[in-house]
């Protein structure tokens, strides 16, 4: 698929999204959701915070790895680095495919490539291993406080959850013993790839020899990383609570744990429409009717959530630009120098 081609299509999902949202709207009212946002006015504001410690503590999970190999990053510029990485996935289609090989390229001046890639390689990997987690805990909520769903959903989702857990066992497990070796075993098996050069052999070997020592040498940081993440994704949960509970007082923990649960399965699902637009507004409105809760809630949730969303990539972009300006400055100060 050419780049104007996906350009082209991501552009119509795009619309197809932006109906969705407007006739969504339109069948729920208008007034009902400007209302909730009123409701929630200036509190919107420290709900942010949340979402500031979540990013914290995903900061101090990826730092997990770095502080074995040495102390070669300061704890804030990482954080600016994780946020301007977060802020490409959220505007690029391949999402972590567009923002991890950014932070690998922004820690190049403080670590080897390899170990970079490395770090960027087990941080997604355990924030997609919490995530996971969250989403169980919101399956196993959602089994025990519907007394019916249909039978696509009792038999599906179960299904596909396991199908999840045992692919991302097998990607643990496997990065134990040299993940990208066997990615390479696979390509030449089922010929994508006849044969890797020297140096790719080299470079992925060095990488894996990295994911292996972190695993097998540092349990508490593994233990501690995965901690941070999984707190980290809990807190989607207080921020969506919140929010609920800001607009109406019947609002419970209960739903916005299967709402937060819900998150991750909508945006895999439908990845083809920039934001899940339309569809995640659909998704919270209709879990919050099978509830009995006012449907309206769950687009002024969904609303607030993309206005957070907004401010971490304006944020993350400016993160970007500094580091790129302070590039510059320092290079023109080595010019001078020589």
């Amino acid at each position: 698929m050419t780049k104007s081609l996906a350009k082209k299509l991501r552009t119509v999902f795009l619309l197809v999204g932006a109906v969705l949202f407007v006739l969504l709207i339109r069948k729920i009212g208008l007034d009902p959701i400007i209302g909730n946002i009123r409701d929630l006015g200036w509190r919107l504001f420290p709900i942010l915070l949340i979402s500031f410690v979540w990013y914290l503590l995903y900061t101090e999970a990826w730092r997990q790895f770095l502080f074995r190999i040495g102390d070669g990053i300061g704890f804030f510029k990482l954080f600016r680095i994780k946020v301007a990485g977060e802020a490409v996935n959220t505007l690029t289609p391949a999402n972590f495919l567009g923002g991890d090989p950014l932070r690998i390229h922004l820690l190049k001046k403080n670590f080897a490539t390899t170990e970079g890639a490395a770090s960027v390689v087990v941080d997604r990997t355990l924030h997609s291993a919490a995530t996971l987690l969250v989403i169980i805990f919101g399956i196993t909520a959602s089994f025990i406080g519907f007394k019916r769903l249909p039978a696509n959903l009792r038999y599906g989702v179960p299904i596909a959850t396991i199908i999840a857990v045992l692919f991302m066992a097998f990607v643990l497990v496997h990065q134990r013993k040299g993940f990208f070796s066997l990615l390479m075993t696979l390509a030449k098996r089922l010929g994508i790839k006849k044969e890797f050069s020297d140096k790719t052999i080299a470079r992925f070997e060095e990488l894996d020899s990295h994911i292996i020592d972190f695993y097998t040498a540092d349990h508490r940081g593994f233990w501690v990383a995965l901690a941070c993440h999984t707190t980290g994704r809990l807190l989607g949960v207080v921020e969506i609570y919140a929010i609920g509970k800001c607009v109406a007082d019947d609002f419970t923990l209960f739903a916005a744990l299967v709402l937060c649960a819900l998150a991750p399965i909508v945006n895999a699902v439908f990845t083809f429409v920039p934001g899940a637009l339309g569809v995640m507004e659909g998704a919270y409105s209709g879990v919050l009717y099978l509830l009995h809760i006012d449907p309206a809630i769950g687009i002024t949730i969904q609303i607030s959530r993309r206005i957070r969303a907004a401010f971490w990539i304006v944020l993350g972009l400016v993160f970007l630009t500094t580091h790129e300006r302070e590039k510059v400055w320092k290079e023109e100060e080595l010019i001078e120098e020589a």
